[in-house]
């Protein structure tokens, strides 16, 4: 029998960043200020799990960011703490058809804060709850 000869490709890794060299920033736009960093985070996760809005509240259900949006946050964040601390179960509904909300407590500088998705399929939502959490934290600590 004869070996068989299979042909090796080399792995091939990107360079390592080299000290003085400028790095590659794989960002598209990149935002200095808060607000738009919080707005594009959340358009994202909007665009990809296909959901209505997602908004972060304050412990006094006040809105503190929210995506691009022309609807009036006020109710929906006034609710949302309650929702987040497990007192409520949220019946929204939008043109007269159920929405599903997702809602999730992150802290942040000793301050509890509430993000919410509505809308969507419920996997994509808890997908992009964690994600736009996990994105409000870093840019509200940053």
């Amino acid at each position: 029998m004869e070996a068989q000869q299979t042909e090796k490709r080399p792995l091939r890794l990107p360079p390592l960043p080299r000290p003085g060299k400028p790095l590659y920033e794989r960002r598209k736009n990149r935002f200095q200020d808060t607000k738009s960093a919080l707005i594009a985070a959340f358009d994202g996760a909007v665009n990809r799990g296909e959901l209505d809005l997602v908004v972060i509240a304050d412990e006094s259900g006040f809105v503190v960011s929210n995506s691009s949006t022309d609807l009036d946050l006020t109710m929906l964040a006034a609710v949302t703490p309650l929702i987040g601390r497990g007192r409520a179960r949220a019946t929204v509904k939008r043109d007269g058809q159920e929405r599903g909300l997702s809602v999730k407590a992150i802290e942040v500088l000793g301050e509890t804060l509430y993000v919410a998705c509505l809308g969507g399929n419920f996997g994509p939502r808890e997908r992009e709850l964690a994600t736009s959490a996990t994105a409000a934290k870093r840019i509200l600590l940053s």
